[in-house]
C-alpha cells in the first residue's frame, strides 16, 4: 500500500460504513440487517472488475458485465422472490460524494433533475458512465486496500452467516472472467481446454462459458433470433454446448451456442440440429405425438445467427458429432 494510504483507507472505510441506505423489517430479510443492500452490492460489484482487470481506467459503465455480477451477488443475499434492480445502485450511489455520474451529452438538466431512475434503458438514456474519486479508484487497485474496503462492507451490512457466500462469489467472478478471456481468445486456434479447465472451480468454469458465448453471440438467441433483455438487465439467451462437457471437456466458444432456453431445451434434446453448412435441421418428432411446436417448426432452412466474428462460429466436427449422437433424424 502506497505510503500515507492508510489514513485515506480509514476515511473510505468510515464513509463505506456510513452508506445513506434503506432499512425495512418488511422489505429486507435479517441477513442484510433488514437494510436495502443494493449499494454494498454494487460496490462488491466494481471492486471485482477493478481485481479482475476488466476495469484499467477510472470509468465505470452500466454494461452487461456490471449487471450479470449484480444479479450474481443479488441472488446470494436476497431471497428468489425479490428483483435487484442495478439501476437504482448506480444512480443513488452519487449521493454519497465519492460516486460521480457522467452524463449524456445533452441531457446533464436531465440528469440533474432526475429524483430516481429504476430501470437500465432509464439509465442509459441519461448516464454514459461513473467515476470515483481519484483516491478512491487508486485504493481499489490495491489488494490489501481492496479487500480491506470488502471487508468493511461485509461486516457493516451482511449478517456473518452471509459472508462466506459473499466471498465465494467473489472468487467464483474473478475466476469466472479470466476464463472467459481465455475462451475468447481461444478461438478457433486452440483444442479442448479440458486441462485448463480442470484447474477451474466448476460455478467459474460455467459462468465463464456463459459469459464467453453470450458476448459471442450478442445476447441473441443463434436459432429463432429473439433478444430480449428485461429491465434488471436479465438476458433470455443461455450457453449451449454443442458437445456436452462430460464427453468432450471443451468449453471453446467454437463449441457453444448462444441460445434462448427453448431453444437450448430443443437443441439438447435432439429436436433441433444443425447442417455441415449451419443450417438449422428440426426433427420429424417436433410434430409427432399431438406436440404443437408453434415457431420451432419454421426454423429448418434457416441459417445460423452466428457471431459476428466468424473465428466463433460452430466447428465442423462439433456439429457432426451431435448430428450423429443426439439430432433425432426419425
Amino acid at each position: 500500500m502506497p505510503s500515507g494510504a492508510g489514513s485515506v483507507l480509514e476515511q473510505y472505510a468510515d464513509r463505506f460504513r456510513r452508506l445513506r441506505t434503506d432499512r425495512s423489517r418488511a422489505h429486507y430479510p435479517a441477513s442484510t440487517r433488514h437494510g436495502a443492500p443494493h449499494k454494498p452490492l454494487l460496490l462488491l460489484c466494481v471492486m471485482d472488475l477493478v481485481a479482475e482487470g476488466a476495469v484499467t481506467e477510472n470509468f465505470f459503465e452500466p454494461g452487461a458485465d456490471l449487471v450479470e455480477l449484480f444479479a450474481l451477488y443479488w441472488s446470494r443475499a436476497m431471497p428468489p422472490d425479490r428483483r435487484g434492480i442495478v439501476a437504482l445502485p448506480f444512480f443513488h450511489l452519487r449521493s454519497e460524494g465519492f460516486w460521480h455520474l457522467v452524463p449524456v451529452p445533452g441531457k446533464e438538466a436531465q440528469l440533474a433533475a432526475a429524483r430516481r431512475v429504476d430501470s437500465l434503458p432509464r439509465l442509459r438514456s441519461l448516464v454514459l458512465g461513473a467515476r470515483l474519486d481519484e483516491p478512491l479508484f487508486a485504493l481499489l487497485q490495491d489488494v490489501s486496500a481492496r479487500e480491506a474496503l470488502r471487508q468493511v462492507l461485509l461486516e457493516t451490512y451482511f449478517e456473518p452467516e452471509l459472508h462466506p457466500a459473499l466471498l465465494e462469489q467473489c472468487v467464483v467472478n474473478q475466476e469466472a472472467y479470466r476464463y472467459s478471456e481465455v475462451l475468447l481468445k481461444a478461438g478457433r486456434e486452440a483444442g479442448p481446454v479440458r486441462a485448463l479447465a480442470g484447474e477451474v472451480e466448476p460455478r467459474a468454469r460455467d459462468q465463464g462459458f456463459r459469459r464467453a458465448v453470450v458476448r459471442a453471440y450478442e445476447h441473441r438467441c443463434g436459432f429463432c433470433g429473439i433478444r430480449v433483455i428485461t429491465p434488471e438487465g436479465h438476458t433470455a439467451v443461455e450457453a449451449a454446448h454443442i458437445v456436452p462437457w462430460r464427453v468432450s471437456g471443451d468449453d471453446r466458444v467454437v463449441n457453444g451456442l448462444g441460445l434462448c432456453r427453448l431453444c437450448h431445451w430443443s437443441f439438447d434434446e435432439g429436436l433441433l440440429g444443425l447442417d455441415a453448412d449451419c443450417r438449422i435441421r428440426t426433427s420429424p418428432q417436433l410434430s409427432r405425438n399431438s406436440n404443437l411446436p408453434a415457431h420451432l417448426g419454421a426454423l429448418g432452412g434457416r441459417t445460423l445467427l452466428g457471431p459476428a466474428d466468424e473465428a466463433f462460429w460452430p466447428a465442423t466436427e462439433a456439429v457432426a458429432w451431435h448430428r450423429r449422437e443426439i439430432f433425432r433424424r426419425q
